[in-house]
């Protein structure tokens, strides 16, 4: 079954002209350049804004996305979750206890990694409160994003009605972690959202509509 891509969206830092416009504009005042000259004063001021700006277009928050859709043929949820690139590695680095890079490390640790700490937090339980086990298909880098897909799938014979998930991953890294999951059966979909250390969500799909 293909899974739909969701492009991160990303904030290029504008001209240099935005460093004269801010500095014109801005009412601060740094007292270590009082003894210069007004405008480079201003200059001072602009940079310094345009150095915080260009910290934070690059990583301006932390969220991951996932699809989860039901296949009722083999019986079993196909998850696709999509995270940034560094704070993986970071993530993998720290439960390793080494230095991890997707250009150097071996792709089998790399995999091996990426398939413990997935396991660990990205859960799915059954109706009768049963952990569902993992299986692992693979993963891709898209590097000029700085995203990297992860795929996985379960087991639910039951099929997906009374079954709880939980989307944890770099979750344990950032307490400003959002996570979203949407998840598919059969024309049925329902998005279920994870702040930072937020339990396990039951999977619940709206009614249907009545029919006219």
């Amino acid at each position: 079954m293909l899974l739909h891509r969701a492009i991160a969206l990303r904030v290029p830092v504008r001209s240099l002209r935005i460093v004269a416009m801010a500095a014109a504009v801005s009412p601060l005042r740094l007292a270590r350049l009082d003894s210069l000259p007004s405008l480079l004063r201003r200059i001072g001021l602009g940079l310094t804004w345009l150095l915080g700006v260009t910290v934070a277009s690059a990583h301006p928050i932390h969220t991951s996305f996932a699809e989860a859709d039901y296949n009722p043929t083999a019986k079993t949820l196909e998850v696709a979750v999509r995270v940034f690139a560094d704070d993986l590695e970071a993530a993998l680095a720290e439960l390793a206890g080494k230095p991890v890079s997707f250009a150097r490390t071996p792709p089998k640790e790399i995999d091996a990694l990426a398939r413990a700490y997935a396991t660990a937090h990205f859960t799915v339980k059954t109706r009768d409160h049963k952990l569902a086990s993992l299986r692992w298909v693979g993963r891709e880098l898209h590097d000029a994003a700085n995203e990297v897909w992860l795929y996985f799938e379960f087991d639910l014979p039951a099929g997906l009605d009374g079954v709880r998930l939980h989307h944890a991953l770099l979750s344990d890294r950032f307490s400003d972690q959002l996570n979203s999951v949407r998840v598919r059966d059969r024309g049925r979909e329902i998005t279920l959202t994870f702040l930072s250390r937020q339990a396990e969500r039951l999977v619940e799909f709206p009614p249907a509509a009545p029919a006219r």
